[in-house]
């Protein structure tokens, strides 16, 4: 009976390494998985803006661009307006 009982204990024993194996093994999965999760994720977010301020930064130039030119055309369009109107002195 003593020799069941110890033989009992070795296997539980055994048995509860085993188990503390097969749980750190399975909470370095997971845990290693939301890191990758959460990494993947930052990474991807953080393209993504600047991807949209840099489009963003791109319209805003094109269309000052634009308004800058469309100024110059109707301020030279006045100016020749202007001298047409006004007789030059000679």
């Amino acid at each position: 009976m003593k020799n069941l009982i110890s033989i009992s204990f070795l296997i539980l024993l055994a048995s509860c390494a085993s188990m503390e194996a097969v749980w750190d093994g399975g909470k370095n999965i997971v845990t290693g998985t939301v890191d990758a999760v959460v990494g993947g994720t930052s990474t991807i977010v953080s393209a993504v803006a600047t991807d949209v301020v840099d489009v963003t930064a791109f319209v805003i130039d094109t269309t000052a661009g634009v308004v800058e030119s469309g100024a110059e055309y109707v301020d030279e369009q006045t100016d020749e307006l202007q001298d047409e109107e006004s007789p030059k002195e000679e």
